[in-house]
C-alpha cells in the first residue's frame, strides 16, 4: 500500500486520502486542519475541509490547544510526534524524522471511536 506513495510528489497529502478513508469507512470525510496542515490537505479531492471543528468528523494538526470545547472530544490525527504521545483522543499520527516520514496509530483510541484498522497497518499500531 505504502510503496507507491514514495514514489509520487505531495506525499503527505497522498498518504491522508489512502489512509484516511479506510479508517473511517467514509469516502467523503469532514475535517478540520490546524495552518500549518491547511496548506497540504488544500489540493485533495477526498476530503470535505470545514472551517468549524464541530462540523469535523476529524481534526488534524499540530497543536489543539486552540479548540473549541465542544470540539474536544472528536478524535484527532496529530502532525507530530510529541502530539500523538501527548494529547488525548489522537488516533494516529504521521510526522517526519531525521529526513524519514513515520506513520503511527494509537489501537485503544481506533477501537475508542468504533473505527478500523486493516491489517496492513496494524504494525504501525502501540
Amino acid at each position: 500500500m505504502f510503496i507507491a506513495l514514495f514514489s509520487h510528489d505531495n506525499y503527505e497529502l497522498k498518504l491522508y486520502e489512502k489512509v484516511l478513508p479506510v479508517i473511517f469507512k467514509v469516502q467523503n470525510l469532514n475535517i478540520y486542519v490546524d495552518a500549518d496542515t491547511k496548506s497540504i490537505i488544500k489540493h485533495t479531492r477526498f476530503f470535505n475541509i470545514v472551517s468549524d471543528c464541530t462540523q469535523a468528523s476529524l481534526i488534524i494538526g499540530k497543536k489543539f490547544r486552540s479548540l473549541k470545547n465542544e470540539c474536544l472530544s472528536k478524535p484527532r490525527f496529530a502532525t507530530s510526534y510529541k502530539s500523538f504521545i501527548q494529547q488525548p483522543n489522537v488516533i494516529g499520527a504521521f510526522y517526519w524524522r531525521k529526513s524519514r516520514p513515520q506513520i503511527r496509530f494509537n489501537s485503544k483510541n481506533i477501537l475508542k471511536y468504533g473505527l478500523f484498522l486493516p491489517d496492513s497497518l496494524k504494525r504501525f499500531a502501540k
